[in-house]
């Protein structure tokens, strides 16, 4: 099977962490390098974060760092969920790698020219870096095949009562891309929430070798975060968008009009979702919106793929 070429645009992160390892194991995709942005942290810990993630998977890949800031706002990066590093947890040695000299923007539309239309970007942070490279290259556009993100939400935030973390970080750049006419896939907060992982399934992960140790590692950190009611369920929202591209029939996903609030009120980083009406034109901004997915399917994949990587 031929490989799916893509770009992993994230902010390590727990989750974006384990949706790295999910990329990796499942063997399915041409990873062609890591561009980092602020988000769950500032972005010289994010890119840390991910130099060690690539050094202890053995990739030898690009990773590179973005824009330090989003579009219109400083940085305010999700300490609470994450730590100080980002990344908090497991401890894992200082990098002896080196980001890339290059920026990200020009590093994905040199990707993006490479791959010949058929680059997916996987966009599992605040969408700044994709947004500056739209406003960069919009001659590109065309050849990007999708942006499969983690972010948004029609039911309701995490952040604010209507904004996920992600949008509500930079909505002045998630309104970029979601206008912008490329393909999109949203996994939001509507389907993450309901494909989580229970704290025997964890145990059953950490026994799946040393990247297994290292996620349920990851995992006891994070659940800390997420647990509610003395139930410490993991959510691993990132993964979610990794799983959809591996297997899209496994969820519940509608085509619908998507319009990303950047105003000043208390809906700020608001994704609007509705459906989309004949008086619309072809001009609407359409998106796939993923809603639900089979939860023991996907568990079963994520554990697939951990165990490949040994």
């Amino acid at each position: 099977m031929q490989k799916m070429p893509i770009v992993f645009d994230c902010d390590p992160g727990h989750d974006d962490a384990v949706a790295l390892f999910m990329a990796v194991g499942s063997e399915r995709f041409d990873l062609r390098g890591i561009t980092c942005v602020p988000g769950n942290n500032l972005l010289d810990k994010v890119s840390q974060n991910a130099l060690k993630l690539t050094e202890f998977l053995g990739l030898d890949i690009p990773v590179v760092a973005g824009c330090p800031k989003p579009l219109a706002q400083e940085c305010h990066p999700a300490v609470s969920v994450h730590g100080a590093s980002g990344m908090e947890g497991p401890h894992l040695p200082l990098p002896k790698k080196q980001l890339a000299k290059v920026n990200a923007i020009d590093f994905l539309a040199q990707q993006i020219r490479e791959a010949g239309g058929e680059l997916t970007i996987v966009a599992v942070g605040p969408l700044t870096n994709i947004a500056t490279l739209l406003l960069a290259y919009p001659e590109l556009k065309g050849d990007i095949k999708r942006i499969c993100i983690m972010g948004g939400s029609a039911e309701g935030g995490n952040v604010t009562p209507v904004a996920e973390f992600n949008i509500w970080h930079d909505p002045e750049a998630a309104r970029i891309v979601f206008a912008s006419g490329v393909p999109i896939t949203m996994c939001g907060l509507d389907v993450t929430h309901r494909l989580y992982i229970t704290e025997p399934e964890v145990e059953e992960i950490r026994a799946l070798g040393r990247v297994g140790r290292l996620a349920a590692e990851l995992f006891d950190y994070y659940k800390m975060y997420h647990g509610e009611g003395g139930v410490h369920n993991v959510i691993p929202h990132d993964a979610v968008a990794v799983c959809w591209l591996l297997d899209p029939e496994m969820f519940y996903t509608r085509s619908l009009h998507v319009e990303v609030d950047a105003g000043s009120g208390l809906s700020r980083g608001c994704t609007q979702v509705f459906a989309i009406s004949r008086d619309m034109g072809d001009d609407s901004v359409k998106a796939e919106v993923v809603f639900d997915g089979d939860r023991d399917k996907f568990v079963q994949m994520f554990k697939h793929c951990i165990a490949n990587l040994g």
